[in-house]
């Protein structure tokens, strides 16, 4: 009765997941994201989060292939690192990043627990502050964060030094994919990382200034949010609106 229910889940969820591209589909790309999604060893509330999440869009912005080496930054259980990590398959490779004060709250990001549910060979773990991440075995050809650009200022840690870093980490013409909820950009940025947030052109304008272009962008509407408040407010909480915004590392000049 588990594999009916989970194989209902998946075939109801990737489609609304996936209507929402902002792109022209690749045939390879789709397939890929598909086979992520119907992993075997994906847990069902993984599985309930993804047209929710809009994740296929996430994925696909990232253009993740075979063999490439990525970076899931705040990766919290490591529910994009595993999409990921099944996309760039045992040629590639996939890092889990999370902080050190993540871990003190929550000890089933500790690297040893996660391994013990985690049984993929192509991925590896990195404990360290947000602007610590210079530290991080790259290049990469791919770094994502899902919602947790905000935690950066929550953390207290210098958001701008983490943009430097993540454009030294990632390869020439590599993407950095950031998903967020989007706040008022009137109201101070103190008050927008309180309530989990951070307006789309406060995050672009950041990360531009670290050297990125700005390749696409998907805003995500609910008619149920009010970016006057917290994201975890009952009736709020899961139906916020939020934006996807990929950027590309100039290719190197001649």
């Amino acid at each position: 009765m588990r594999a009916l229910a989970l194989a209902a889940i998946a075939a109801l969820a990737l489609p609304q997941a996936m209507a929402q591209a902002p792109i022209a589909a690749d045939a390879r790309l789709e397939a890929s994201i598909e086979a992520a999604f119907n992993a075997p060893d994906r847990l069902l509330q993984a599985r309930l989060g993804d047209a929710e999440r809009h994740i296929a869009t996430l994925l696909r912005m990232s253009a993740a292939k075979p063999g490439m080496r990525a970076l899931d930054v705040g990766s919290g259980s490591g529910t994009l690192a595993l999409l990921l990590s099944s996309m760039v398959g045992e040629t590639g490779h996939v890092d889990i990043h999370n902080t050190p004060g993540w871990l003190v709250q929550f000890p089933s990001m500790e690297p040893d627990a996660m391994k013990a549910r985690i049984k993929r060979n192509n991925i590896g773990y990195i404990v360290e502050r947000w602007s610590d991440l210079g530290s991080a075995p790259g290049p990469y050809d791919v770094i994502v964060m899902g919602q947790v650009y905000h935690d950066t200022w929550l953390e207290g840690a210098d958001a701008g030094e983490m943009d430097r870093q993540l454009f030294a980490l990632l390869k020439p013409g590599g993407r950095l994919v950031i998903e967020d909820h989007d706040a008022l950009p009137e109201m101070p940025l103190a008050q927008q990382v309180y309530l989990h947030r951070i307006a789309e052109s406060q995050m672009t304008k950041e990360v531009l200034a670290a050297g990125f272009e700005l390749a696409e962008r998907f805003p995500i509407e609910s008619k149920h949010d009010d970016r006057r408040f917290n994201v975890f407010k009952p009736g709020v909480r899961g139906r916020t609106d939020r934006y996807i915004v990929s950027f590309v590392k100039p290719a190197a000049t001649p």
